[in-house]
């Protein structure tokens, strides 16, 4: 009877150990799933659906023929290698290689594939946090030693009321919506400043030319002016005034010698060279167009960048005030682990919600922030729509005086210097008229075609600066 009294204690004992090493596992298990439940729910929470980007804005149709530096989304891919131009250089040509290579346009590039990783980082949800918690332990008898502390571990997941994910995610499409206005108008302002450059060159080779020609004129007169004095026609005074003028002539040449390479270097630096292995550019440079109606510029106008950009400000600021509303609703932190008691080697749940009070911080100053930074972007628009339109009545403007200048000089003043020069020549030569005469009709016919080439490096230059201004080529064909 002891012994089997014993065996049944035995059993008891076993039964109990065993029913309390189930409800133990039990509840392990129990709390593991709550865990692995909870770091789901931050897991799923976290990940960012692969949605497409928000569409962007058409380019303008200037230039959108030509390709322009796209960067990669991964900064370590090969730039496109660069080429340096020999031989006569084209304005498409110099265009191609500045939107490919232009460093400012290269910036703004990269910032467009900032703007586009601030959306993917602005659909994230925020990560679950797990935490260790001891408790009970290093005071006084029996909580000495870690015997009696208990030990919680957690994992807790911040949950976004309000719609502040979507609202997020609006902002940062609204601001790569501007980035993306923003690159379009770099561009635009590189391909003006490519060709406004690209005409300085075409005007310095021609006024090279001219003082070539002047050159020229002053040696041939003075050799006139030499046979008279030689024969005696002439006095030795008349001689030493054309001495001077081939001297001045001759200088002049050396000075549009250097502005012309001066000129190239600069056009090189729109693609970031250092160096000018070009030759001469080339293109239509005597050639003028009918104006075009100024009502046909007014009514592009509004697609031009500079206003475009301040509507998706605008945009932008509205998705900021709406995101500073929900931002004034708090979050709720839901959590959950498991708890073990050292002194009994028990286990139990813990489940936790967290919500803060907004009783001192309802976000209301960055609220009125976002709304004054709507007004200011309002603003600020109407201030672009005032520019843009004085631009291009100022450039319009302009450019009906330059084609009136480049007309009248080239059928009316040019045919009178050019007449006129010729006439006191001959008349010097058969000793009618005197070497003042001459000298002045040189002058004229000189300055007349200086005049001529500086209004059509202005007529050019203000049809591009119109054609970057509405983003449209204004080429009849």
């Amino acid at each position: 009877m002891h012994a089997t009294s014993n065996v049944g204690v035995a059993a008891d004992v076993e039964s109990k150990g065993n029913a309390k090493g189930r409800a133990r596992e039990v509840t392990t298990m129990r709390g593991t799933l709550l865990l692995m439940g909870i770091f789901a729910l931050g897991f799923v929470e976290g990940c960012a659906q692969s949605r497409p980007l928000a569409e962007l804005p058409a380019a303008r149709p200037l230039g959108g023929d030509i390709p322009t530096f796209a960067p990669s989304r991964s900064p370590e891919d090969p730039r496109p290698a660069k080429i340096e131009p020999r031989g006569d250089l084209s304005l498409t040509k110099s265009l191609a290689l500045a939107l490919l290579h232009n460093p400012q346009l290269e910036a703004y590039g990269w910032q467009l594939r900032g703007s586009e990783a601030a959306i993917l980082q602005s659909r994230l949800r925020p990560n679950p946090v797990v935490g260790l918690k001891v408790e009970n332990f290093g005071g006084t008898a029996p909580l000495d030693s870690l015997e009696g502390s208990m030990t919680t571990l957690r994992i807790s997941q911040a949950i976004e009321l309000g719609g502040k994910r979507m609202r997020r995610t609006r902002l940062a499409e609204k601001e790569h919506l501007r980035s993306a206005w923003d690159y379009e108008r770099e561009r635009l302002r590189v391909i003006g400043e490519v060709g406004r450059r690209f005409v300085h060159v075409l005007a310095d080779q021609e006024e090279l030319k001219l003082a070539r020609q002047a050159a020229k004129l002053a040696t041939d007169l003075y050799d006139i002016v030499k046979d008279r004095t030689d024969q005696g026609v002439s006095a030795g005074v008349e001689l030493d005034k054309a001495l001077v003028q081939v001297s001045v002539r001759r200088i002049e040449v050396e000075q549009q010698v250097q502005q012309l390479r001066a000129s190239k270097q600069r056009l090189a630096a729109t693609w970031g060279s250092g160096s000018v292995r070009f030759g001469d550019c080339v293109g239509e440079w005597t050639e003028v167009h009918d104006l075009p109606a100024q009502e046909e510029l007014l009514a592009q106008v509004e697609e031009n960048p500079d206003i475009a950009r301040w509507s998706a400000e605008i945009a932008l600021r509205e998705a900021a005030v709406d995101l500073s509303r929900a931002r004034a609703i708090p979050n709720l932190t839901i959590g959950g682990g498991l708890r073990r008691f050292n002194a009994t080697d028990e286990k139990a749940y813990v489940f936790e919600l967290g919500l803060p009070l907004p009783l001192a911080d309802r976000n209301q100053g960055r609220r009125r922030q976002a709304r004054y930074e709507l007004e200011k972007a309002k603003a600020l628009k109407r201030d672009a729509e005032t520019a843009v339109h004085s631009r291009l009545g100022e450039l319009y403007y302009g450019l009906s005086a330059h084609h009136h200048a480049v007309t009248t000089l080239r059928n009316q003043t040019l045919p009178a210097a050019r007449s006129a020069f010729d006439t006191a020549r001959k008349a010097y030569r058969e000793g009618v008229t005197d070497y003042i005469n001459v000298l002045d009709a040189e002058r004229t016919l000189i300055d007349t075609q200086y005049q001529h080439v500086a209004s059509l490096s202005e007529y050019h230059q203000t049809i591009i600066a119109l054609e970057s201004l509405l983003g449209v080529s204004l080429d009849p064909e």
